[in-house]
């Protein structure tokens, strides 16, 4: 059977989701699967984009009952720009209240960030992000919500559409870039859960010499913890090797 250790609802922001799947089944140990449901997002700058984050976030609370209802051992709700729209400090009982409703344990792309931040010790985060870069600020205020301190954001200028065709050699080299502007660095976070970030976790920490935490790694990372899968796993960094 599949999922017979696992099983794990995702809310994808993205209307069309391609690399987040393939990023999930990279990462995750075997008997894991995942249940998806496409939300309302097609871009971040467009005059409609706050309202597609309030579908969005509709449609992610009536995603979650159906994935309980289909046997999901966990919901994760995704898209920081989603979460952080409802307020950080309100995250908690959002959750909450929809877990017990539903009956499955719930959690938010934006809280397993916080969580895997912590876990990592980290305190300088430096963001690389595969959107424009009118949205460098965006992402410093978002990163700093989490709990730390934000040293700066470097974009790869795509958009949500064109997510699937960032070139897989991006996240090293604009890492390597960040690290480089501010050395103080000590974290470094490829946001963003829809680009190919995974392949580069382990090359981005072993030669800069910092702490890695892209947002589909801590969102998987989270729920199989939830789910109760502690698995060690090598390749995809530190947070999977010993937390």
């Amino acid at each position: 059977m599949y999922g017979y250790r696992a099983r794990i609802g995702y809310c994808s922001p993205p209307y069309v989701t391609e690399t987040f799947c393939a990023e999930f089944y990279m990462m995750a140990p075997k008997g894991v699967t995942l249940m998806l449901t496409t939300l309302a997002i097609t871009s971040l700058t467009s005059a409609s984009a706050k309202d597609d984050m309030e579908r969005s976030h509709a449609r992610s609370l009536d995603a979650a009952k159906a994935m309980a209802r289909a046997g999901a051992d966990v919901v994760v709700l995704g898209g920081n720009p989603i979460n952080q729209s409802r307020g950080v400090e309100n995250l908690d009982a959002i959750c909450a209240g929809l877990a017990q409703e539903i009956g499955v344990k719930v959690v938010t792309s934006t809280q397993s960030q916080a969580k895997a931040l912590r876990a990592l010790g980290a305190r300088k985060v430096a963001t690389v992000h595969p959107f424009v870069a009118e949205l460098d600020a965006h992402h410093n205020q978002a990163t700093a919500r989490l709990g730390v301190e934000s040293t700066g954001s470097i974009a790869c200028g795509y958009a949500v559409e064109t997510l699937g065709k960032v070139p897989g050699e991006l996240a090293l080299s604009l890492s390597r870039e960040i690290k480089r502007r501010h050395p103080e660095t000590d974290t470094i976070h490829p946001s963003c859960a829809h680009w190919a970030t995974a392949h580069a976790i382990d090359a981005i920490e072993r030669e800069l010499a910092v702490d890695v935490m892209t947002s589909q790694q801590a969102i998987l990372w989270n729920a199989l913890r939830m789910a109760g899968v502690d698995d060690r796993i090598d390749g995809y960094g530190r947070l999977f090797r010993e937390f």
